[in-house]
Order: C-alpha cells, then structure tokens, then sequence
C-alpha cells in the first residue's frame, strides 16, 4: 500500500479538515474497497492533529457508509457495489462521455422544469447573487479551470436553491459531486466562453422578468453543450468498433 498523501491540518474546524481530506481521499479510491485504511494512531502522526479530531471525523464517514469499524481489526473502506446508497454511489461513478451526455440531458430537464417556481420565488438578492456569479466568471482567465468549474456549478446550484422545492434541492445535493465532475469534463472539452456567454444572456433575461426567455436560453445553453459532447462520443464509439 503507497503512503496516502494526506497534508498537515490547519488550526480551524480541525475534524472538518480531516474529515474533507479522508473523504477526497476515498472518493479519488485512494484505498480500495475492503481495504484497511491507517490507524487512528498514524492519521493522528500524519495529519498531526488529536486523535479526538480523528476519531470525530471517522465516525462520520462510518455513519455515512464510507468506512465500517470492525473491533480489533481496523477501520476498512466500504465495498460500495453492494451498497446502494445513493449519497455515496454517485461520487464515486466514473465518468465517460456518454455518462457526461446523460448528466446534461438530466440537468435540461431539471432546470428548465423549475424555472416557474425560480420566477415565484426570485429576489432581489438573488439577483445580486447571479450577477457577481455572471462578473466572476467573466473575469476569470480561461486556463483557471477549477474555478471556473466551481463559478459555473455554484450559478446553477443558485437556481435550484431559488426554486424553493425541497426534493429539486436535496437531488442537486445528492448529485453534486457527480455534476461537479461532468463540469470540470466539459469546461475542459469546450472553454469557458461559451458558458460566460449564457449565464450573461440568462442572468439578463431574469432581471427583466422574461420567464419565457429565460427557459429557451437555459434549454438552449444545455443543449448546445450537448450538441458539442456529442460527437466527440460517437468518433469514440466508432473508434471502438
């Protein structure tokens, strides 16, 4: 087993911190499935925090199905393929381009479907939100890809938020981390500008109260993206054959 590269811990939120970097850690399958993990002990000497910092954040990975205590043993990592737990399956599904493609069509139906219930729910101060969001993304340079990942998922999140539903919000949770990888795949395949373009259009078209319009440029955003994945997808498959 190579040494996990876990990294110093910082003064704050300590067991956050531990917790944030073991989750990564699992999720990228650093440690296998069935596979023990380090002791308390050496989490403790490598992250150099308490072991009541170590033992808070494991327990919170054993509650949410990552790891499972066995006394005596250890700590081992879940085999996640006999367990359908969703908050931990959809992180951890390795993305394709045709997984890519799904993920869109998925988020087409979603966000266009709430727009009626953004529009009843919309404030001012969402307003506010959405157009630093749009100024941000503008601003920055197109190599900075995470950022830009994280500035083009946070102005959908926005809009799932602003749509008021519990269910529409909870699903945007439980998916994120699988939206944030499709995110990153396309800012990567296609640049950004397309994406600064679209959020300006549909930010533009909210603040003038056009639900209309607003629901053809998002439709519109998404299934130029779609369009664009595409057949990079089909030269892959022919390719296969």
């Amino acid at each position: 087993m190579n040494p996990a590269p876990i990294r110093t811990i910082k003064s704050e939120k300590i067991h956050d911190q531990v917790y944030e970097q073991l989750r990564a850690l699992l999720l990228d399958g650093h440690w296998q499935p069935g596979e023990k993990i380090p002791s308390e002990a050496e989490l403790c000497r490598l992250t150099g925090v308490s072991r009541v910092s170590v033992r808070t954040a494991l327990k919170s990975l054993i509650a949410q199905g990552f790891l499972v205590s066995r006394q005596g043993e250890g700590t081992f990592v879940v085999d996640v393929s006999v367990d359908m737990n969703m908050d931990l399956l959809v992180p951890i599904i390795g993305l394709d381009k045709k997984s890519i493609l799904e993920v869109l069509e998925f988020r087409k139906i979603l966000e266009v479907g709430l727009i009626p219930l953004l529009f009843d729910n919309l404030s001012s101060e969402d307003l506010d939100y959405l157009e630093k969001n749009v100024e941000d993304l503008e601003r920055t340079p197109e190599e900075q890809i995470e950022a830009i990942t994280e500035l083009d998922l946070a102005f959908h999140k926005k809009l799932c938020l602003i749509s008021g539903n519990s269910l529409i919000i909870k699903v945007n949770q439980i998916l994120s981390d699988l939206f944030q990888k499709s995110m990153q795949d396309v800012v990567i395949a296609l640049g950004n500008q397309t994406g600064r373009i679209y959020h300006r259009r549909i930010f533009e078209a909210m603040r003038r109260g056009d639900q209309e319009q607003t629901a053809a440029i998002l439709q519109e955003h998404i299934e130029n993206t779609i369009h664009s994945i595409r057949p990079a997808t089909l030269r892959r498959e022919l390719g296969s054959t």
